[in-house]
């Protein structure tokens, strides 16, 4: 609880004179001049009201709160294939060198668990990941993005480690990677290119540098509210359950959307991404009950907190898809003979 000392008459106290002494006491008769005020929570929470309010009525606020308001609309982006509107102001450059920052890092804990880029899994991986990357960067309309994407020192690592979670990404700088954890789950070719057409589409839609460019107005609301309510945990929270995680769900499902348009323009089966899905959720459940997860309290509320749509959405979506998907690779000619020209550019000189 706050304390504050309050001087009061401290004019008067500086001209006044010690009182006499008194026949009837031999006590000292002095003017009390201070006392104690405790502040409780309702003043303390009015005067940041008033504080908050009239900071946001002056002439400044307004000229700075429009000045922010042009920034935001002069970097309001279409995101492609979905078309939607996304806050990005983080440029290429600095994207890749957040990649390059990521990839010491990573290379630093994983970097002894890597594949030697001899093993054939290399040369698989590397035609598939041509094909999609040769399909993105054609139907990329933005040329400066087309430009950056074929100025990407792109590399492939395979982390050879069958006991961490399934996972694959690709950092913003064109570094890859798999754990071999994940290959038995993809089970063929169809099921490699979903993973791979789905981390790539985090990059075709700037996914990263939207989340950047996201956070300082995240931090600026969890500043506030602390300075409102004074818990941090209940902000963060309330924060994440609100914005972060939906925004991040949202961009996984934009993902999976651009993906299947992406391998489905690559040749490969939208088909099989269902079958890839669902073998992903029986792997989900099966480590869910080897760490005593479970129960439906505990699955909507891990839902409402989760960075991932349920994987059960995720095969709905697709499903959803795929009388649309089924055309695309049709009308790319996948079946004509000699088509494959368009994928014979190869991003990764050294496999």
């Amino acid at each position: 609880m706050l304390h504050r000392l309050y001087i009061s008459g401290y004019k008067q106290f500086t001209r006044c004179r010690p009182a006499p002494f008194t026949r009837r006491s031999n006590a000292i008769q002095v003017r009390p001049y201070a006392s104690y005020r405790r502040f409780n929570n309702s003043q303390s929470s009015t005067n940041i009201y008033q504080y908050y309010l009239s900071l946001l009525t002056s002439r400044k606020a307004m000229y700075i709160g429009g000045g922010l308001l042009g920034f935001y609309l002069f970097n309001l982006h279409e995101a492609p294939f979905t078309h939607r509107l996304r806050f990005i102001w983080i440029p290429f450059w600095i994207e890749t060198k957040i990649g390059d920052y990521s990839y010491r890092q990573i290379m630093s804990q994983y970097g002894s668990m890597i594949l030697p880029h001899s093993n054939p899994l290399y040369g698989r991986i590397t035609t598939i990941m041509n094909k999609l990357l040769a399909t993105a960067i054609a139907n990329d309309e933005d040329q400066t993005q087309k430009r950056h994407l074929q100025q990407l020192h792109w590399e492939i690592n395979i982390i050879q480690n069958d006991k961490l979670p399934p996972n694959a990404f690709i950092l913003p700088n064109g570094k890859i990677f798999i754990f071999s954890s994940i290959l038995p789950i993809c089970e063929n070719d169809d099921g490699l290119a979903t993973v791979l057409s789905h981390e790539l589409s985090h990059q075709l839609a700037q996914h990263s540098s939207e989340q950047l460019s996201s956070q300082p107005i995240y931090m600026f609301l969890s500043a506030v509210l602390y300075s409102l309510t004074g818990v941090s945990w209940f902000n963060d929270l309330l924060i994440n359950g609100l914005f972060t995680m939906p925004a991040s769900r949202e961009m996984e499902t934009e993902a999976d959307h651009i993906g299947c348009e992406l391998l489905a323009k690559s040749c490969f089966n939208p088909d099989q991404s269902i079958k890839f899905w669902e073998r992903m959720g029986q792997e989900e459940q099966r480590l869910t009950r080897q760490m005593g997860g479970g129960g439906a309290a505990n699955s909507v509320l891990g839902q409402w907190f989760s960075t991932h749509p349920a994987t059960t959405k995720r095969i709905h979506d697709i499903q959803e898809w795929l009388p649309k998907l089924r055309e695309m690779r049709e009308s790319s000619g996948c079946y004509e003979y000699g088509r494959f020209h368009d994928f014979s550019a190869n991003y990764f000189k050294k496999y």
